[in-house]
C-alpha cells in the first residue's frame, strides 16, 4: 500500500478504512515473572511445601537466563535463527507443568528438571559448541549457584536424561500413564 507513482496505483479510502494498526508491546520483566509465577503455582497446589517454595526463584532465574542469552547470543547472518521471544519461555514453563507429584518430590528433582527445559528450549538451538559452552558453561552454573546454592551439584550433574519412554517397553499393553521423570543415566 505504497504511494502511487511508479507503477503503484492508488488504493480506495473505502478499502482503506477496512484496516486497523495494533501494537502490542512486550511485557516487563517483572510482568513476565508475574506471569509465571501464576502458572506455576497452579500447577505445583499439591507438591510439597518445598517445591512451592522455589516458584519465585524459578521464574527470576528463567527471565534473567532469557535475557542474558538475548543479550550474549544476538541473531547474526549466519545465526538468524537466534530469535528468543516470550514463546521460549512459555516452552520452558510447559515442559516444567509436565512434572508430577509421584515423580517430582524434591527441590533437587524439580530443579533438574528446569534445567533440563531450559537447555532444551535454548541450548538446543545453538549451532556450534561455543554458544552452547557459553550457554552451559559461563551461565546456567552461577544461576544455578545464585538462586540454588543448596542443591547446585546434583542439579548440575550429567548426563541430563528427562523422557517419558524408560517404561516404553512393554507399554501399549499396560495401562499405567507414561510419565516425564529423570532418567538417570544412558543405561
Amino acid at each position: 500500500m505504497t504511494p502511487p507513482g511508479g507503477g503503484n496505483n492508488p488504493v480506495d479510502p473505502r478499502f482503506m478504512s477496512l484496516f486497523a494498526v495494533i501494537n502490542i508491546t512486550s511485557p516487563s520483566r517483572e510482568d513476565t515473572e508475574e506471569i509465571f509465577k501464576k502458572i506455576m503455582r497452579a500447577h505445583l497446589v499439591e507438591f510439597p511445601q518445598e517445591i512451592q517454595g522455589i516458584v519465585e526463584n524459578l521464574t527470576r532465574a528463567t527471565t534473567k537466563l532469557f535475557y542474558t542469552i538475548v543479550e550474549k547470543l544476538p541473531r547474526t547472518p549466519l545465526k538468524f535463527h537466534y530469535i528468543f521471544n516470550l514463546r521460549d519461555i512459555s516452552r520452558v514453563f510447559q515442559g516444567m507443568c509436565l512434572m508430577t507429584l509421584d515423580k517430582f518430590t524434591t527441590k533437587e528433582k524439580t530443579v533438574r528438571l528446569w534445567r533440563n527445559e531450559t537447555t532444551r528450549v535454548f541450548v538446543d538451538r545453538l549451532i556450534n559448541a561455543e554458544d552452547k559452552n557459553l550457554v552451559n558453561g559461563e551461565i546456567l552454573p552461577p544461576l544455578v549457584k545464585e538462586f540454588f546454592a543448596d542443591v547446585e551439584q546434583p542439579v548440575l550433574a550429567n548426563p541430563l536424561l528427562f523422557g517419558d519412554f524408560a517404561k516404553a517397553e512393554g507399554a501399549e499393553e499396560s495401562e499405567e500413564p507414561r510419565l516425564y521423570e529423570d532418567l538417570g543415566g544412558y543405561e
